[in-house]
């Protein structure tokens, strides 16, 4: 098990902010993870090294200034967990389908892979009344963006048949392949056996890519009667959305191997 990031006494203030939102420290292994993990978190942008095994701690100085001390940025600090902040003039900010009753339960959930295929993660966020009450993440070494978008949703599905069962609950998804296949080419493939009718008499019958997370997906959402799934545009400021996509960012993180400059690097003492 590789050690956890001892941060630097130069650093404390962005570790304790860190920290309060609710980040296990412990869960930290390297100046890179750590330096990903406050840019996620404070919707910052600041440049990483070019060379990932540099030191992160001129990065990691100016998150703290922004963070902690104030300093300029175009990019407001936002608050883990706030709840949705619907637009006053014009349109709302996420339309129609997000006037949900505030009894019902949101989840949101996204995956991303890079490469692709490559390194993946996934993620998802439970909101209640408009506030965050849970969030799981997690990666695997070998994935593509499509097996990471529908694994998002199938731990999703997970999260609500193990809590909330027999409440309505809103999944949303910003893949247009997973909402679509769910709700439309799901049906269609069951009755033909989990196969796909091609565009001409040659592909029909194909075989269907992904077909056990399909079917998994499919047998979980059966067992929940009161779960729908719908679409969201995806990076356009809906909090759940964004939070989804920070998760599947964080899980996919937590994949990368570290190598033994960054185990070297963790023993060091950067001070100011």
């Amino acid at each position: 098990m590789a050690a956890k990031y001892e941060w630097p006494s130069g650093l404390f203030p962005l570790r304790n902010w860190l920290q309060a939102q609710g980040v296990d420290l412990k869960s930290i292994v390297s100046e890179r993870q750590a330096a990903f993990f406050v840019q996620k978190l404070s919707d910052q942008r600041e440049k990483f090294p070019a060379d990932r095994n540099a030191s992160h701690f001129p990065l990691l100085k100016r998150l703290q200034d922004i963070i902690c001390a104030g300093a300029a940025t175009s990019r407001p600090v936002p608050t883990r967990g706030q709840p949705f902040q619907p637009k006053k003039k014009g349109k709302p900010a996420h339309g129609k389908e997000h006037e949900i009753p505030a009894d019902t339960l949101v989840v949101y959930c996204d995956g991303c892979c890079e490469p692709n295929p490559g390194i993946g993660g996934w993620g998802y966020a439970v909101y209640k009344e408009g506030a965050e009450i849970h969030a799981g993440s997690g990666g695997t070494a070998i994935a593509t963006n499509n097996t990471m978008e529908l694994t998002g949703l199938l731990m999703a599905l997970a999260w609500v048949a193990s809590s909330a069962p027999a409440e309505p609950v809103v999944i949303y998804c910003d893949s247009q392949y997973v909402v679509k296949g769910l709700n439309e080419w799901v049906p269609g493939w069951k009755a033909k056996g989990w196969k796909r009718k091609g565009a001409n008499a040659s592909e029909k019958n194909q075989a269907i890519a992904n077909l056990e997370l399909w079917k998994l997906i499919d047998k979980a959402r059966e067992e929940l009667q009161f779960v729908k799934v719908k679409w969201v545009k995806g990076h356009v400021g809906t909090v759940g959305n964004e939070r989804a996509d920070e998760l599947a960012g964080l899980g996919r993180e937590e994949m990368i191997p570290d190598t033994p400059l960054d185990l070297i690097r963790q023993q060091l003492n950067y001070s100011v």
